[in-house]
């Protein structure tokens, strides 16, 4: 009977939907070209061109990895320690929108299994039930009737659970590979603006180091 498929015809919707949006998500919304961004970032960096790198996350949309750098960027005026606050917390917000829902596909994977298992039991009950009180020139046919469709339950259930788990593991994978360039991208950035930071304050104390002209000059007994 139709009741019986009517749970997992509902979980296999869930999944086509969560399907869908996640693939979206993490294969055309989240990426990034992290190589060839951080590059271009490092180089607007170290040019103390700091409003054009964060131009350049902006440009990226809706990449995280993007987002991640410009929320180090905004910070770079900052110290050290608040730069790796806000980088720590772009990055955990981004890894988080990364895996969100996919791990339901799992959960629901089982739970078709299970509704299948269920339909298939309750349909075998209804199926005895049903023969119980008929002649035995009909029994077998209903009985086998009965037994069919109580199949197509665990049939169905299968067939929302399979393609829910290679679902779940294409998708898991694809996430872990985008958080790691989250990471990656909040590492580099500290690093870049770690790097920008000494390389100034080891000009400034290069300059306060040098001696002074007209001094070097009095020194000699020449009028500066």
């Amino acid at each position: 009977m139709i009741s019986h498929l009517i749970p997992i015809i509902t979980v296999g919707a869930f999944v086509l939907a969560i399907v869908i949006e996640r693939s979206w998500a993490l294969y055309w919304k989240y990426p990034l070209d992290v190589k060839a961004f951080l590059a271009e970032i490092k180089q607007r960096i170290m040019s103390n061109n700091i409003a054009s790198a964060i131009q350049l996350c902006a440009d990226q949309k809706q990449a995280l990895g993007a987002a991640v750098t410009k929320a180090g960027l905004l910070r770079a005026s900052r110290d050290n320690a608040q730069i790796i606050a806000s980088l720590e917390i772009a990055a955990h917000d981004a890894i988080t929108n990364i895996k969100k829902r996919v791990g339901y596909l799992a959960m629901l994977a089982n739970v078709a299994t299970l509704l299948g298992l269920l339909g298939t039991i309750a349909g075998l009950i209804e199926s005895f039930a049903a023969v119980a009180n008929v002649d035995a020139a009909t029994k077998s046919q209903l009985l086998a009737q009965g037994i069919s469709t109580a199949m197509n339950a665990t049939a169905s259930g299968l067939a929302v659970a399979i393609p829910a788990m290679i679902a779940f593991s294409i998708l898991q994978s694809k996430a872990n590979r985008l958080a790691d360039q989250v990471e990656q991208c909040a590492m580099v950035t500290h690093d870049i603006l770690s790097s920008r930071l000494y390389r100034d304050e080891e000009w400034a104390e290069n300059e306060n180091s040098r001696p002074n002209i007209s001094v070097m000059s009095k020194t000699n007994g020449k009028v500066a």
